[in-house]
């Protein structure tokens, strides 16, 4: 009796690494860096191209390659080394998200309502997940709710643009990716792996 097992390709090695570097690479140069109280905040594009890892690679490849690109960036930034696993966390969960929802019953991506659902609620997501992150870690630091929230509330406003950005950008660049990746043999071998798995 064979019984179906989905299996990690060559494909998917490579899909998850490049997408990873793409998002270390716009981490890395294309945001802008806030000094606050609690620490530093960006407003940044590669919340973008986190949501694109979901669309363009589904659920887990996309989480694999938005949770290993922004982890990457926090090991060469040595004020985030502490923060990389939850980096990886927060970034998986955004891009794992948004994939489950923009691939959900074999939508594949190609609704633009579903995919403009699935980014809104995966940048929200990541939003809440970040503001929950810095209040949690300064009650375990000592501090009461109240004045964990209010000292995180400068890092807190970069999360309105941060958010409006992702969504915008990842759904202009989404058809262009799309039919990029579907005009070569790797993108049609990729959609193959998908329609297996």
């Amino acid at each position: 009796m064979e019984t179906k097992k989905s299996k990690l390709t060559l494909y998917d090695i490579v899909a998850v690494a490049l997408m990873a570097a793409v998002v270390f690479v716009v981490t890395m140069f294309l945001s802008i860096r806030i000094p606050t109280p609690t620490g530093t905040t960006m407003i940044k594009l590669a919340n973008a191209f986190v949501l694109l890892c979901g669309l363009l690679l589904g659920p887990v490849r996309g989480g694999l390659a938005a949770g290993l690109g922004s982890m990457f960036f926090d090991l060469m930034t040595p004020e985030y080394v502490p923060e990389a696993w939850i980096t990886f966390v927060r970034f998986f969960l955004m891009a794992w998200l948004c994939g489950v929802i923009a691939h959900w019953a074999g939508a594949r991506a190609k609704s633009f309502r579903r995919n403009l659902c699935a980014t809104i609620i995966a940048a929200v997501f990541s939003s809440v997940f970040y503001m929950f992150k810095g209040i949690i870690t300064l009650m375990l630091g000592g501090s009461a709710f109240v004045p964990a929230f209010v000292a995180n509330l400068p890092k807190m406003l970069t999360s309105p643009p941060n958010t409006i950005i992702a969504v915008v950008v990842s759904l202009a660049l989404l058809p262009a990716l799309q039919k990029a990746m579907q005009s070569t043999s790797f993108g049609q071998r990729m959609e193959q792996a998908g329609n297996r798995s």
